[in-house]
């Protein structure tokens, strides 16, 4: 894909300025955002937010929040940009196995905090027990092959144990793995009540990844 000219010009910066730039830019957009959470709110329609939700638009009620090219360009890291007790819904996908188990703790104590009373917090993370029962069960590497999409490049391929770190790292991606044991135990220590698994559901959650996925759910 050819560059344009402006694109061409911040890649010949040196590394330090396009860093400082990049800081300033984010800044900026979050600013923005901190803006648009409070227009959300005063509105006073429900607020639906898909936190971590890569690089889209929410749809159907729905705002995405993300560190680029979505709603809300904001970094999780600085908690969640809404006010207590202002948010109907929560939706998170395939986002929590990118946390340590004490970064997940901040952020789900964060989404509790900015639901309301009686909000509803909606997970969905990848099955790492499909994964372990693959390298305990099965002689090759058909396992992996047979699936209707993974992620090429966070396979190895070298042993069946590349089948356990897929899940645990994906390349340097994950931090952490979930069953449906822990994902329940979890959402439960963090403050949530009525957590209970869920089933899929096609209106929010991505089909693609509906083969290697755990729904869980839980209430403020």
């Amino acid at each position: 894909m050819d560059l344009s000219f402006k694109q061409r010009l911040f890649r010949s910066l040196p590394n330090a300025l396009q860093s400082r730039i990049r800081s300033a830019r984010m800044l900026r957009q979050m600013k923005q955002t901190k803006e648009k959470a409070d227009v959300l709110v005063k509105s006073g329609a429900p607020v639906l937010l898909e936190i971590g939700s890569g690089a889209k638009y929410g749809k159907n009620g729905w705002v995405c929040l993300d560190r680029h090219s979505c709603d809300l360009v904001w970094d999780l890291q600085n908690g969640i940009p809404f006010p207590d007790n202002s948010v109907q819904k929560i939706y998170s996908s395939h986002t929590f196995e990118h946390f340590s188990f004490q970064e997940a703790k901040v952020v789900l104590q964060e989404c509790r905090r900015a639901l309301a009373p009686g909000g509803l917090f909606l997970i969905c993370v990848p099955n790492a027990r499909l994964y372990i029962e693959a390298y305990l069960n099965n002689p090759d590497d058909n396992f992996i092959h047979s699936l209707p999409d993974y992620h090429k490049p966070g396979y190895n391929g070298t042993t069946r144990m590349d089948l356990v770190n897929y899940v645990a790292y994906m390349g340097g991606e994950h931090k952490y793995m979930f069953d449906q044991e822990n994902l329940l135990h979890i959402l439960t220590m963090n403050g949530f009540k009525n957590v209970r698994q869920r089933e899929f559901d096609p209106g929010i959650d991505m089909q693609q990844r509906h083969f290697e996925s755990l729904y869980a759910q839980g209430e403020k």
